[in-house]
């Protein structure tokens, strides 16, 4: 994979935190040295996400601290500023996308997954990106 600019949706970050395989995704960030950028709604996202309560019993909140300082520093922060998305609260995946120049965007999300080619973005489940990482 060459390296161009990668968004991971909130539910990427959150899936390798929850399944215990965050050192997994760092490791795959810094060993492909992937541009990975980040903005504050996304990091503000996966922060309230992780406090809800169905997750308590699975992530202590010095978890969720620790897991947005790796976070931020495996990421590049952008500024953010538009609305494009059905899902409004989603909406600055697509600035980020755009302001960032992105070559990629890993997400969970069908609708984002759905409304990807309107957009003219490229996105991907995480599946599809793992795939791509492999030799």
């Amino acid at each position: 994979m060459t390296r161009n600019i990668i968004i991971l949706d909130t539910n990427i970050w959150i899936s390798y935190l929850l399944s215990r395989r965050y050192d997994m995704l760092a490791n795959i960030i810094l060993s492909n040295k992937l541009d990975i950028v980040t903005c504050n709604n996304l990091i503000t996202e996966i922060s309230e996400v992780l406090q809800r309560e169905k997750f308590r019993r699975y992530v202590s909140k010095q978890d969720i601290e620790e897991a947005i300082k790796i976070l931020i520093k495996l990421c590049r922060f952008i500024e953010m500023k538009s609305d494009y998305l059905t899902d409004k609260k989603d909406n600055y995946l697509i600035d980020l996308y755009q302001t960032s120049k992105a070559a990629l965007l890993v997400t969970g999300d069908k609708r984002i997954l759905d409304q990807a080619p309107k957009f003219g973005f490229n996105a991907v489940t995480l599946k599809q990106f793992e795939d791509q990482l492999k030799p």
